[in-house]
């Protein structure tokens, strides 16, 4: 075999290689998708100045499966954001039923020394569980997010996620 030949054949084995790589990500990433997390996205805010009137809208599509659900919110901040606390307001429309939930979150961001107590360096990441609710098989959900704060606009907010937990 000269070394044209082989150099050929070592190019076919590499493209095999990798098209098998690839297809076998395709198929892990399509059966890796967590059913038990039917909602979970974050929406950007932005980072210089959150403005209060400045509503967060999130739309659940209607569920597959009926039961009881977690509802998670989640908040990324770097440190120019100036309070030890924020506060949101958070309301829930569930369709075709109408009922409607508000919620006011808290979320502690720095200790008393003023230190950022989330996950993070420069961009600190928290989660808090806002409410446990049962929903039935085809309910949706519009959820809003304002931030409840006296100072009209906030510095320092770079996104509020919202995710949703089957149990």
């Amino acid at each position: 075999m000269n070394s044209s030949n082989t150099h050929q054949s070592m190019k076919e084995m590499r493209k095999l290689f990798l098209y098998t790589l690839y297809c076998v990500c395709i198929v892990m990433g399509i059966t890796s998708c967590d059913t038990n997390t039917p909602y979970y996205h974050y929406a950007h805010t932005p980072i210089d100045g959150w403005e209060k009137n400045d509503t967060l809208r999130y739309e659940v599509e209607p569920l597959k499966k009926g039961g009881e659900y977690e509802t998670i919110v989640g908040l990324r901040l770097n440190g120019a954001y100036p309070f030890r606390k924020l506060y949101l307001i958070m309301e829930q429309e569930i369709y075709p039923s109408l009922h409607r939930r508000t919620d006011t979150i808290c979320f502690n961001v720095t200790s008393k020394d003023g230190r950022f107590i989330g996950n993070g360096i420069s961009y600190f990441q928290y989660t808090l569980p806002v409410s446990k609710d049962y929903y039935s098989e085809e309910d949706s959900i519009h959820i809003t997010i304002r931030h409840a704060m006296k100072r009209d606009i906030l510095p320092g907010i770079s996104d509020i996620g919202i995710r949703l937990l089957r149990h």
